[in-house]
């Protein structure tokens, strides 16, 4: 089963933000950050992605309208 192009472009950018945050931590305490780069890597990857599997995209206005898209599938 194929994932909707809106629920990976919001299930990336989660990810990718969650990654990036993980990656400064990391930094911080002076710990080279594998996992939270092979992560945020995962999460560009998808998102590049679900924004190609999109027939006409609006540039980055899909990615507000994709998590909309999701919360509304949820409340529905």
């Amino acid at each position: 089963m194929i994932l909707s192009p809106d629920i990976l472009i919001s299930l990336s950018t989660l990810v990718a933000a969650f990654a990036i945050a993980s990656a400064v931590s990391g930094w911080s305490e002076r710990v080279f950050p594998t996992v939270s780069l092979a992560a945020l890597a995962a999460g560009v990857g998808v998102f590049a992605y679900a924004y190609n599997a999109i027939p006409d995209p609006e540039g980055w206005r899909e990615v507000p309208d994709a998590f909309i898209s999701v919360l509304a599938r949820i409340i529905n």
